[in-house]
C-alpha cells in the first residue's frame, strides 16, 4: 500500500464521486473570475466556497452563502490558488551542477561551465534530466512551462527532439513549450537564421536569443549580445523570420547591471518597426534598475507600445547578479529588475523559476510558490502584495497562449488548483506548504516529488560529481 499524502495530514477527502463543494477557503480575488462581488481582504483574498462538478468550477460564492446537498470538503481557511505557469525555464539544462561545476558562482563562469557540459550531452541524458524537472513541476502545482533549449549544431540536435517527445508525454498534465536560445551574433548568418527559424516553427516552438545579455552587455566589447552598430539590423533579422513564419518571441536581455544595457529597449523599437502582432516576452531585464527616471520612462513608453510581457528571475539573478568572482565580497545590489515601476506602467511582469540546479543557478525544484515568496521578499511585493499572485498564473499563461480560463479560479474553468494548508500570506509564505493539496480536473493528485537518485545513469555517474584525481 503507497503512503498516504503528506496533505491527508490536515484534509480529509471523503469524496467518491465528482460533484464536491470545497468549503471555507481564502482566494486570491485576482485570481479569480465569473463569481460576481466578493468581499475583499486588505491583501486582496476573498473567503469563499467552491462548487465542483465533473472537474469544472461551477461556482465561486462567499462562504457559507448557500447550502449544497453535495459532499463537502472542509479546507478551514486554507489558500486556494489557480495552478501555476512557468514562463522562463531552461529544464534541458536542469541537474546538471554537480558534473559541471560553476566556480566562481558569475554569469560568465555559468557560460563557461555550461559549455563545457555539452559534451555530456544525449538523448537519454537530455531526457532524463527534463523528465524529471516536469514530475517536480507537476507534483508541486505547476500546469504550464516554457522552457529555453540551446540551439547551438550539436545541443539543438538532442534537445529538440526530446522536448517534442516530452510535450507529447506530459500533455494534459504539463503544457509544454520550447523557445531556441542562441546569441545575437548568431543572426549575421541569414541562412543559418532562416533554417533556424524553420526548425523551430517545424518543432512549434518560439523564436528567441540572448540580447545585451552577458556580464558586459551594451558595452562595445560584448560581441556576442550586443554586437555595437549591428544590433539594430540583426534584430529586424529576428523579426522579419519571426513574421514570416507566424512565430512568438521570446528573448533574454539586460542580464547585466550596466546602465549602458538597453537591450529592451532595442527589442521595443524593433517590434514597432517591424510591425510585429505576436507575443513577446523579455526575460530578466536587471538592468532596468540602474536606469534613470526619465530613462526608464523612455524604455516603458516603447515596451507598453510593443506589448511586451517582461519575466524576472528573482532567485536566479541575486545569485549571480554584482558577484564577486573572488568570493571575498558581499552583493550589494538585488539583481532584479524594476518590478513596481513596470506593473504601475501597464506592463505585464511575471515571475519565473529560471535555472535548476545547473551552472547558472546551484539550487531550486521548479516550485512556483518559493519563486513567488523570495520574489515577495527580493522585490518587496508585499506591500501591497494583491494583485502579484496574477504573476505566476494568469499573466504567464496569457503569454503563452494558454486560454482565458488557465491559470485563473475561474467559473466554467477547470478545477485545476493549489491549496495550502496556510491561510494568510504570513503563513503560506513562511513554511514551504510541501503539504499542499493539488487539484488536477478536481481530482487530487497523488504524487509526490521524485528523489534526486533517478537522475543517476546507469553507471551512476550522468548526473553526479565528475571525480577529480583526488576524489573530490
Amino acid at each position: 500500500m503507497s503512503p498516504s499524502p503528506p496533505w491527508s495530514r490536515w484534509c480529509t477527502w471523503n469524496v467518491k464521486g465528482p460533484h464536491y463543494v470545497l468549503r471555507n477557503v481564502r482566494v486570491p480575488v485576482c485570481t479569480v473570475s465569473g463569481a460576481g462581488d466578493l468581499e475583499v481582504d486588505q491583501d486582496g483574498l476573498s473567503f469563499v466556497d467552491i462548487e465542483i462538478r465533473d472537474g469544472k468550477i461551477t461556482a465561486v460564492v462567499p462562504a457559507s452563502s448557500f447550502s449544497s446537498a453535495l459532499p463537502e470538503v472542509d479546507l478551514d481557511g486554507g489558500m486556494c490558488w489557480p495552478t501555476f505557469c512557468d514562463l522562463h525555464t531552461h529544464i534541458d539544462k536542469g541537474h546538471t551542477c554537480e558534473r559541471s561545476r560553476n566556480i566562481s558562482g558569475s554569469l560568465a563562469g555559468a557560460d563557461d561551465s555550461c559549455a563545457k557540459d555539452e559534451k555530456f550531452w544525449d538523448r537519454e541524458d537530455v531526457y532524463r534530466r527534463m523528465d524529471f524537472s516536469l514530475q517536480c513541476a507537476y507534483a508541486h502545482g505547476t500546469s504550464a512551462i516554457r522552457t529555453h533549449i540551446m540551439s547551438g549544431p550539436v545541443q539543438s540536435d538532442i534537445a529538440w527532439p526530446v522536448f517534442k517527445q516530452l510535450r507529447d508525454a506530459w500533455r494534459g498534465r504539463v503544457e509544454l513549450q520550447g523557445v531556441s536560445l542562441c546569441i545575437l551574433r548568431f543572426f549575421r548568418d541569414e541562412a543559418a537564421a532562416a533554417a533556424l527559424a524553420d526548425h523551430v516553427k517545424a518543432h512549434g516552438g518560439v523564436f528567441g536569443a540572448a540580447v545585451s545579455c552577458t556580464d558586459r552587455g551594451g558595452h562595445a566589447d560584448d560581441v556576442y549580445t550586443t554586437c555595437g552598430e549591428e544590433l539594430p539590423a540583426l534584430l529586424d533579422t529576428m523579426f522579419r523570420l519571426a513574421n514570416e513564419r507566424g512565430l512568438d518571441l521570446d528573448f533574454h536581455v539586460d542580464e547585466n547591471l550596466n546602465e549602458v544595457s538597453k537591450g529592451l529597449l532595442h527589442i521595443s523599437k524593433a517590434a514597432i518597426r517591424n510591425n510585429f502582432k505576436g507575443q513577446i516576452v523579455c526575460g530578466h531585464c536587471c538592468s532596468l534598475s540602474m536606469q534613470s527616471p526619465a530613462e526608464l520612462s523612455r524604455i516603458f513608453a516603447a515596451a507598453r507600445q510593443a506589448n511586451v510581457t517582461v519575466v524576472s528571475l528573482p532567485i536566479v539573478n541575486q545569485w549571480l547578479q554584482n558577484r564577486d568572482v573572488r568570493g571575498l565580497c558581499t552583493p550589494t545590489k538585488r539583481g532584479v529588475p524594476t518590478l513596481k515601476e513596470l506593473d504601475e506602467a501597464g506592463i505585464p511582469v511575471c515571475l519565473a523559476s529560471d535555472n535548476t540546479r545547473d551552472q547558472f543557478y546551484g539550487y531550486g525544484d521548479l516550485d512556483m510558490l518559493e519563486i513567488f515568496r523570495e520574489g515577495c521578499r527580493i522585490g518587496h511585493l508585499d506591500r501591497p502584495i494583491a494583485r502579484w499572485p496574477l504573476s505566476i498564473t494568469a499573466r504567464p499563461a496569457q503569454a503563452m497562449g494558454l486560454g482565458e480560463y488557465h491559470g485563473r479560479i475561474a467559473v466554467g474553468g477547470k478545477a485545476d488548483l493549489v491549496i495550502f494548508r496556510g491561510r494568510f500570506y504570513s503563513e503560506v509564505l513562511s513554511r514551504p506548504q510541501q503539504d499542499r493539496l493539488v487539484l488536477r480536473d478536481g481530482r487530487p493528485l497523488m504524487v509526490e516529488v521524485p528523489d534526486y537518485r533517478e537522475l543517476d545513469g546507469k553507471k551512476g555517474t550522468a548526473v553526479g560529481v565528475r571525480r577529480g584525481p583526488m576524489g573530490d
